[in-house]
């Protein structure tokens, strides 16, 4: 969500720039000018701030960084290019990768997105040592097998995604009498009671965007209905059918919420849901880490974050949401310059550059085990690296699922989210998908 030829490379090994990792004695590890080219999806790495368009691209942590490694390593150019944060990134690596003149490395979403390019990925287990791995969190994203203990790893986790949870305006829910830390959250009923008395003062309880009614909201409910990722994997296998209770009972009261949000949800971009919280108007939406910083600078210390809802609360699966560590890096095995490309990945997952990066506040949430992250990330920011790395955590079902599956099911949820198609026909359709993918 896929075999590959294992190299029998060393681990590689970079200079004292990146601690914590194995050092060469006494070798220069470069001998000659080398050029090593950089796909940055945006969003991996921030190139510009929406906020602030005087910055330039040399006041960003990526460029910097950049700066640091080229300079520690004379003869290496870091040529970095940026590409959207969308899935024609992906299509235009691959249309390179065919004519191999792609990027050496490549920041991608890790999951089933980076599985669907395994044709032109270099395996990365030869060139990191048990240490080197163990300070690093999330290899089963970029497992063949999601399991990193028996799959080939086809890349290296880059950042965490924290939990997507609840975002609340402490205002309006007080105004309403709803408790943020209430009974609200231990079934739909009772969210759906909530979003009833919120409703009632006059308040919109929600708004939503497209990616996140299904992949944020729907998705946590059938995750933690079923019990986790490893029963949503059989989904994909066709051990379990999307059409199989409880599945179509949670799409049922799902396509309730309609009437509870900000018309237009399911063709609502995830800028343009969130920031309709900033007037005042709006009680909750849901999203991940990244919402935190533009929505305290517009609501202060009236926003509240708290976890997702439960559906009931005799699921097997309590109080999580759906991320984990969604990004990855990826070494193209066409590539000339493989060495120096891992080596540059070293450089950036060290414990000094993870350090500046959290500092910069730039990007998604860090992922090794040696960096106090207390020390640089805001109290809101601190508690989802928390919540992203505990076990109710379900990683991003859309990484799971193969892409043209996800594809499928945006698709489908649209229709379904405004009662075009009804749960039943919404299942089937994806049933009859994931069929198709299997050949069956």
């Amino acid at each position: 969500m896929f075999d590959a030829i294992l190299s029998r490379r060393k681990a590689l090994q970079v200079g004292a720039a990146a601690a914590g990792l194995t050092l060469l004695p006494a070798r220069r590890v470069y001998a000659q000018s080398k050029t090593v080219t950089f796909w940055n999806i945006q969003g991996i790495y921030d190139v510009e701030d929406p906020n602030d368009k005087t910055k330039k691209p040399e006041d960003f942590y990526i460029s910097q960084a950049i700066d640091r490694y080229q300079k520690a390593n004379p003869g290496i150019t870091i040529e970095m290019e940026s590409l959207p944060g969308d899935t024609s990134s992906f299509t235009k690596y691959r249309t390179a990768s065919v004519a191999k003149n792609g990027p050496d490395i490549m920041g991608v979403w890790s999951g089933s997105y980076m599985l669907a390019l395994k044709d032109f990925l270099e395996p990365t287990r030869p060139y990191f040592t048990d240490e080197e791995r163990k300070r690093i969190l999330g290899w089963d994203a970029v497992s063949t097998d999601f399991n990193a203990a028996t799959g080939e790893l086809l890349g290296v986790p880059a950042s965490s995604d924290g939990t997507t949870c609840v975002f609340y305006n402490k205002e309006l829910l007080d105004k309403a009498g709803v408790d943020p830390e209430g009974e609200w959250r231990n079934s739909f009923e009772d969210f759906v009671a909530a979003l009833d008395t919120i409703k009632a003062t006059g308040t919109t309880p929600l708004v939503l965007d497209q990616y996140g009614i299904v992949f944020q909201v729907l998705a946590w409910w059938q995750a933690q209905m079923l019990g986790g990722a490893s029963a949503v994997g059989e989904l994909v296998s066709g051990k379990r059918n999307f059409s199989d209770p409880p599945l179509p009972e949670i799409v049922q009261q799902w396509q309730k919420l309609k009437d509870y949000t900000v018309p237009g949800a399911e063709t609502m971009p995830g800028d343009s849901a969130f920031r309709q919280m900033l007037p005042g108007d709006v009680a909750a939406t849901t999203g991940g880490f990244w919402v935190i910083t533009p929505l305290q600078e517009g609501l202060g210390d009236k926003l509240g974050m708290v976890k997702m809802p439960n559906f009931s609360p005799k699921a097997p699966l309590q109080n999580g949401g759906i991320g984990g560590v969604g990004n990855a890096f990826v070494v193209s095995n066409y590539s000339q310059v493989k060495d120096e490309a891992i080596a540059f990945i070293k450089f950036l997952m060290s414990k000094e550059e993870q350090e500046l990066k959290a500092k910069s506040g730039e990007g998604r949430l860090i992922n090794v085990t040696d960096v106090d992250t207390a020390k640089y990330y805001s109290p809101m920011k601190q508690t989802q690296q928390e919540w992203g790395l505990e076990p109710s955590t379900v990683f991003w079902l859309d990484n799971l699922f193969p892409v043209d599956l996800t594809t499928e099911i945006a698709a489908q949820s649209q229709l379904a989210w405004t009662g075009q198609i009804s749960a039943e026909d919404f299942l089937a359709k994806l049933d009859a998908k994931r069929n198709e993918l299997l050949g069956s």
